[in-house]
């Protein structure tokens, strides 16, 4: 197939796209490159990659990317409850104007996959969010994705995901997701200090989140116009939880603080049973994906990581 990922210069795009090619489908990459495009070197001289270095939210630009393409990976957006803060109107018009752009240039025959978030539930305590709940989401973020979903499915021939977080190494790293930033700072500053240990969150691994994509092109008859968490029941921890799982592998002070306020205010657990009764499952766990990180912060030296607010 031909596939068009947007966004497929960043975290989550830099793994999907080398699966892509090793499958054999010829990829179109829309990215604006506004945090570089290094992500990508390993596999540019691969002739079945094309990457067009233009803005979902140009008309002209998504217009040319979605000629001849069979599926669209629609990955560009501003992720995150402070990246989105930072800049509001950027993340409105990209998670949002920009999807609607996208949906008016490509074709009805042309099957979309979106990650949209698990910040669509919001602010839900005592209960197992599925896909069949009312979201209500409580911060920019999740509107904005809750949103472009909404614009997709009434178009149709979509399939929405709505992924845990992401953890894991990538060739275009992020460091302000949760997991990865625990880990580092265990790892470099041999010190973590966490707030709020008992809110739950979900989890799951960057191949994971990227082989999921795959599974929706070869399973797309029997997935087509729903939505999907993705993730597994066995990532689901407490912030105090991963904490201790990383206490496991890595000698460091961890010092639980009564003090601190996570703003985005996530704290529920999530289950993955739609997606999985369809055969997908994930292949990495917990403890694999913090050696995975140990080994990958020993050979880079990252500078102010976290003001690294990347697209996906």
């Amino acid at each position: 197939m031909k596939v068009l990922v947007t966004g497929g210069a960043g975290y989550i795009g830099c793994v999907l796209v080398p699966l892509l090619l090793e499958a054999g489908h010829q990829v179109r990459v829309l990215d604006s490159f506004r945090k570089g495009g290094l992500g990508l070197l390993p596999w540019a001289g691969n002739p079945n990659l094309e990457v067009l270095r233009e803005d979902i939210r140009d008309a002209g630009a998504v217009k040319e990317a979605v000629q001849d393409v069979d599926v669209i990976m629609h990955l560009a957006a501003i992720v995150g409850y402070p990246a989105c803060q930072k800049d509001p109107w950027l993340a409105r018009t990209t998670n949002v104007d920009g999807t609607v752009n996208l949906i008016k240039q490509r074709s009805p025959q042309q099957l979309i996959i979106f990650p949209s978030s698990l910040s669509n539930y919001g602010t839900v305590v005592g209960e197992v969010c599925t896909e069949e709940m009312e979201p209500k989401p409580g911060t920019l973020y999740g509107m904005t994705k809750l949103e472009a979903e909404k614009h997709l499915l009434e178009a149709g021939n979509v399939i929405v995901y709505r992924p845990a977080t992401a953890f894991g190494l990538s060739s275009q790293m992020r460091l302000d997701l949760l997991f990865n930033e625990f880990v580092y700072k265990a790892l470099k500053e041999r010190y973590l200090a966490v707030y709020e240990p008992h809110f739950m969150r979900a989890f799951v691994h960057v191949r994971d989140f990227a082989r999921a994509f795959l599974f929706a092109i070869e399973n797309n008859g029997r997935m087509v116009d729903q939505i999907y968490n993705l993730g597994s029941e066995s990532l689901n921890l407490t912030k105090g939880e991963l904490a201790q799982r990383i206490r496991e592998k890595i000698e460091f002070v961890l010092h639980i603080s009564e003090v601190g306020e996570d703003p985005d205010k996530r704290n529920y657990t999530v289950t993955f049973s739609k997606l999985s009764s369809l055969g997908f499952r994930v292949e990495i766990d917990i403890d694999r994906g913090i050696e995975e990180l140990v080994r990958g912060f020993q050979v880079i030296d990252v500078v102010n990581p976290f003001s690294n607010m990347a697209c996906v």
